[in-house]
């Protein structure tokens, strides 16, 4: 019996079936004619037994057998390796550096934050999308950030409290960390508090939430922004964290990410467009612009259920529709693209949160007739 191989978490999702690895923190979709030889596999004492018992049971040939035992082997390894974690010192001292930091307050609710940048270049990278919830110097803060470069290195502290850093060319991690820092300090929670934070937006009304994935330029932000002007409240925009405590999507109230390609199309949508400032983007050369949610986070609802996830792709020359598909597509795109907690606890609340949710898939070239699919959608 290979038990030390065996995954945390088995989970039956339609026809397939998901494998969660305590070790690696990695999930794996397989067939169920898969999953026959990995039982078969875990079952055996050795190479010699797995070829007696997939004989027996399947009629494999001892050629495909050794083929098998092989793969299953090294796949096996893999997730059960630990990664490579970083070996400095997590108590590092908050340094004193000769330089005047650019402070930014921003506001939400009853909650203010200040984020301290240690430079124009840092600032760029966080502060677009959080200002326009930016307040004058004197509001007192909960929650200090300071944010710096040392030695090709983004260094984040809260409070004068390390939480990491990250090298100047993976700046994405950086503000994946000040995200997840971001809703902590709103919801008084932690990280162990959080199943996963997904790269998705999301819209709700007054009920429910529906998530909307896709791949990257296929118009999840551009998507959103339109429902909002159509009367949808959007929850959260390329950042949808979900907690452990309700298994509930909660709201992050950045700005909405636009690219260049939809101003047009968003201009007639909202009366101070042309007021809104235009961003290079840090991770692509194209011009952005960062549309202010319509709801007021002192006063909205901070949480939804989401039972229906939809993946999005807009295509000009298509014809607009929307169909339900299996979860396992979306799940290629969901998983490798966001954080989930390795915590086996939130790992089972996640598999169980899965087993809930409805998927479909929207192609769409009309906006008019992608704002009836949802709201028929959440009529439904």
């Amino acid at each position: 019996m290979k038990n030390s191989f065996s995954p945390k978490h088995i989970t039956q999702l339609s026809n397939s079936w998901v494998l969660w690895f305590e070790t690696s923190n990695q999930y794996l979709v397989i067939s169920n004619s898969t999953k026959v030889l990995l039982d078969v596999f875990l079952q055996s004492e050795s190479e010699q037994d797995f070829e007696k018992r997939l004989k027996a049971s399947l009629n494999h040939s001892q050629k495909n057998s050794k083929a098998y035992y092989t793969e299953l082997s090294e796949f096996l390894n893999a997730v059960n390796t630990s990664p490579k974690l970083d070996a400095t010192d997590h108590q590092i001292d908050m340094p004193m550096l000769n330089t005047s930091y650019i402070v930014e307050t921003y506001s939400f609710g009853k909650i203010s934050l200040a984020v301290n940048y240690g430079s124009q270049a840092i600032q760029n990278l966080i502060h677009p999308q959080w200002a326009h919830a930016t307040v004058l110097e004197g509001e007192i803060a909960s929650t200090v950030f300071e944010i710096l470069q040392m030695d090709h290195h983004l260094y984040l502290f809260r409070n004068k409290t390390y939480i990491g850093h990250y090298a100047v060319t993976d700046y994405h991690l950086l503000q994946g960390q000040f995200a997840l820092q971001i809703i902590n300090s709103l919801y008084n929670k932690t990280e162990s508090d959080w199943i996963a934070t997904f790269h998705a937006s999301t819209v709700c009304n007054d009920k429910e939430a529906i998530m909307i994935i896709g791949d990257s330029g296929n118009g999840k932000s551009t998507l959103a922004a339109v429902l909002m002007a159509n009367g949808l409240d959007v929850l959260a925009d390329d950042f949808s964290p979900l907690s452990a405590e309700n298994q509930e999507l909660y709201r992050f109230p950045s700005g909405i990410s636009v690219k260049e390609g939809a101003f047009s199309t968003l201009k007639p949508m909202f009366q101070d467009f042309e007021q809104f400032p235009i961003y290079t983007s840090t991770s692509k050369n194209v011009k952005i612009r960062y549309i202010p949610p319509m709801a007021d986070f002192g006063k909205a609802a901070s949480h939804f259920p989401c039972q229906k996830i939809v993946m999005v792709n807009y295509d000009a020359n298509a014809k607009s529709e929307m169909k339900t598909i299996r979860i396992e597509k979306v799940l290629e795109t969901l998983i490798p693209e966001s954080w989930l907690s390795p915590l086996a606890l939130n790992s089972k609340l996640f598999l169980d949160w899965l087993k809930e949710v409805s998927c479909y898939e929207l192609t769409y070239s009309d906006n008019s007739i992608a704002v009836s699919q949802f709201k028929k959608l959440f009529d439904s």
